[in-house]
């Protein structure tokens, strides 16, 4: 019998599953969405609350709610974009906090930051205080679970909410909150299709770490592998039924995203970089210098305009050592340095780069913005109409650990100005301080002949409006619990 460690050691192929009946009772009791995004353009996330419940009150709730969850085996077999290409149908997913599994009368999982609660890790953060978070439910109380579910379809996820809160009227579980998620998309080449973006216009989501052994085949790795152990995002259940039971530490985030704001200071980042008649081009230069991407998804390190080809994700840094190319403060460089680390302080290998790295599972959420005829960008940019507010990225992400990966990753990468070398400054997009000298950064235009850096400041345009850490348990555990 395969044992988890082994599993988990290598890239997982689950069309194996079939013949490999060990493999396929791992999948079958891991909730889906870990190994793999669910893909699905729509999404409701609701938030529980269990106070003043009895546990076995609570175990009947978390039972009921497990029967209808999605195992990763199903989920994968029924992918749309795998034959016979069906729509794939809902996914859905039961998340718990320390609260939840104390609720239940049970130890929460390993971990001070998870047993604490992110709003409890605000000093690690940087993170404003709880009091200012959203109003509507965020300040009301600590969830103590999240039902994620998701579809191809808008209205089949209203069903299935309004079926879950007329179900749970009665429970005793109470509704926190109702967070709704909508994939924007853009067509940056017709025939790639659309693809899916955040609010500010870029591609986001290209640079995940790749897990599954069918994902790998697809994807070109000569300079920056993608493959990842499974290890790095899933972990033994130890209230698992079985050996081979695992889950994952699961962080949410509701970022709201000022897209006026932020548009308006890439432009006067431009024409202060290349004159007050700084050209489109130009324009566009100048903010991939703050994400390291140009919007289609194009490394700035690769190349000094978009490509119009498929966003590359097989690149490192080894060429632009110096981050005259790329800046080491841009977001992408910052929160994934693909080998700056192992270079700046003369590492054996690479894991100092790679282990912090997490399997992101965002979208973005907010009313649907009015698109160009021809759905190459967002409509509103032209008439300055870009949303301020009730916009964003719902954040969300696996990992093993939320202390060595998303807390990591924020305070030591996206908040420290010292990474990657002295003084660079915070990440421009998601990196959170209170000193505005920490938000300038020096840019150089290593692709423009007699380019001199400057030293400017960009603002911060993502504000943290509330979030929690989760875990994601077996099925087994969830269906079985307190029986």
């Amino acid at each position: 019998m395969a044992d988890l460690d082994t599993i988990l050691q290598t890239p997982i192929s689950w069309k194996s599953a079939a013949n490999d009946p060990d493999l396929r009772h791992f999948l079958q009791d891991l909730q889906a969405n870990i190994l793999k995004g669910h893909g699905r353009q729509h999404s409701g996330h609701i938030f529980l609350s269990f106070a003043g419940m009895a546990p076995e009150d609570v175990a009947g709730v978390v039972r009921t709610l497990a029967l209808h969850c999605t195992s990763a085996y199903h989920q994968l077999l029924t992918n749309k974009r795998n034959p016979p290409h069906l729509d794939g149908g809902p996914v859905r997913c039961l998340f718990l906090t320390a609260g939840g599994y104390k609720a239940l009368g049970l130890a929460p999982p390993a971990g001070a930051a998870f047993t604490a609660g992110m709003a409890a890790r605000e000093a690690v953060l940087n993170d404003p205080p709880r009091g200012q978070w959203q109003e509507t439910g965020w300040r009301d109380a600590v969830p103590d679970a999240m039902f994620l579910v998701a579809d191809a379809n808008d209205d089949a996820v209203t069903g299935d909410l309004e079926a879950m809160e007329g179900w749970l009227n009665g429970t005793g579980a109470r509704i926190l909150v109702v967070e709704r998620g909508l994939q924007q998309t853009r067509t940056f080449n017709p025939a790639l299709g659309p693809e899916g973006v955040e609010h500010f216009g870029y591609v986001d989501g290209r640079s995940q770490p790749l897990f599954l052994a069918e994902d790998l085949a697809n994807e070109l790795h000569n300079v920056w592998n993608a493959a990842f152990r499974p290890s790095q995002f899933i972990v033994a259940d130890p209230h698992g039924s079985s050996g081979l039971s695992a889950g994952s530490y699961f962080v949410f985030r509701k970022l709201e995203q000022n897209v006026r704001g932020f548009n308006a200071a890439e432009n006067a980042l431009g024409r202060a970089l290349y004159g007050p008649g700084a050209d489109e081009d130009e324009l566009d230069r100048a903010g991939a210098m703050v994400v390291g991407r140009f919007e289609d998804g194009t490394p700035l390190t690769l190349n000094d305009s978009s490509m119009g080809i498929a966003p590359p994700n097989d690149f490192n840094y080894d060429g632009d050592a110096a981050g005259a190319k790329c800046p080491f403060h841009a977001h992408i460089r910052k929160t994934n340095p693909r080998g700056d680390v192992k270079r700046q302080f003369g590492l054996p290998d690479d894991s100092g780069d790679r282990n912090p790295i997490m399997a992101r599972r965002g979208i973005t959420y907010g009313p649907k913005r009015p698109m160009k005829a021809d759905n190459s960008d967002f409509a509103d940019v032209d008439s300055h109409q870009e949303p301020e507010a009730n916009s964003g990225l719902l954040f969300m992400a696996y990992m093993a650990s939320i202390e060595a990966q998303f807390e990591f990753t924020q305070q030591s990468w996206a908040d420290n100005k010292d990474f990657l070398t002295g003084n660079n400054g915070v990440d421009p997009v998601i990196g959170q301080t209170a000193d505005a000298a920490a938000r300038a950064h020096v840019y150089l235009d290593g692709w423009t002949s007699g380019a001199q850096p400057k030293t400017l400041s960009f603002g911060s345009f993502v504000t943290m409006k509330g979030g929690a850490y989760f875990f994601a348990p077996s099925l087994s555990f969830l269906r079985g619990v307190g029986m």
